[in-house]
């Protein structure tokens, strides 16, 4: 058994670092799950996701590092916000929701880059107050703090309705691969990170044919009377 453990997180079982690992991979398989479920516009998704963060993140803050509360505790609100957003959207089905598109603009990528760079700087806690993260030999971890963050974005851009966000989320997860692959890696973090890339090209596929804003105003133009009868005053 403590081989298989050491095989699939590369690190000794028993130890805080194993145990930080452990936690990582097992929050990125419930992300996965969750970016799966919102693929199919169901809010069961968010509910994963907040278990993701529960289970990593908020566990590692509250046993090994306290500062990474201020990374953990905005990763969970936006999970919440997320539900929330979803439930704005027509219910379908059991849990599933009618979720229409909006489309692409300069602002929403900008307000994206923001909070990516809000909750990058937020998730390198210490390391950032201490100044430790400007030192030589840190650049893998801005960019692997920088990817979880524009994970957690990409799916505040899928609450939201925004379909490039899938696509984000996937660049998000090919960059912390091609991090993982420069180190010696842990075989079960990696692995679930390669099925978020795929979970982020597969929302992108599923949400191909959703209504957007602008067809469902075409639709109701449409729709309408015109001209109007003198007669329904």
């Amino acid at each position: 058994m403590d081989e298989l453990f050491f095989n699939l997180f590369n690190q000794a079982p028993g130890t805080d670092s194993g145990t930080q690992v452990a936690l990582f991979a097992v929050s990125a398989l419930l992300s996965v799950i969750a970016m799966l479920l919102l693929a199919r516009r169901n809010d069961l998704g968010w509910w994963a996701q907040i278990l993701a963060v529960f289970a990593g993140p908020l566990v590692i803050a509250l046993q090994f590092e306290a500062s990474l509360l201020f990374y953990a505790v905005p990763a969970l609100l936006a999970a919440v916000f997320g539900l929330w957003r979803f439930s704005r959207f027509t219910l379908s089905g059991k849990f599933s929701r009618q979720v229409t598109q909006r489309g692409f603009s300069i602002k929403s990528l900008l307000l994206g880059l923001l909070l990516v760079l809000v909750l990058t700087a937020l998730r390198m806690g210490r390391m950032l107050t201490t100044g430790f993260i400007f030192t030589d030999g840190t650049a893998s971890l801005w960019i692997s703090f920088a990817a979880e963050a524009a994970l957690i974005v990409s799916l505040i851009g899928v609450a939201c309705g925004y379909r490039w966000a899938w696509l984000a989320g996937t660049v998000s997860a090919i960059v912390y691969v091609g991090l993982l692959f420069d180190t010696n890696p842990a075989l079960a973090l990696l692995g679930v990170t390669v099925f978020q890339a795929l979970a982020g090209i597969y929302g992108w596929f599923a949400w191909r044919n959703l209504p957007t804003e602008a067809s469902l105003e075409a639709a109701n133009h449409t729709d309408s009377k015109y001209p109007p009868s003198p007669y329904t005053a």
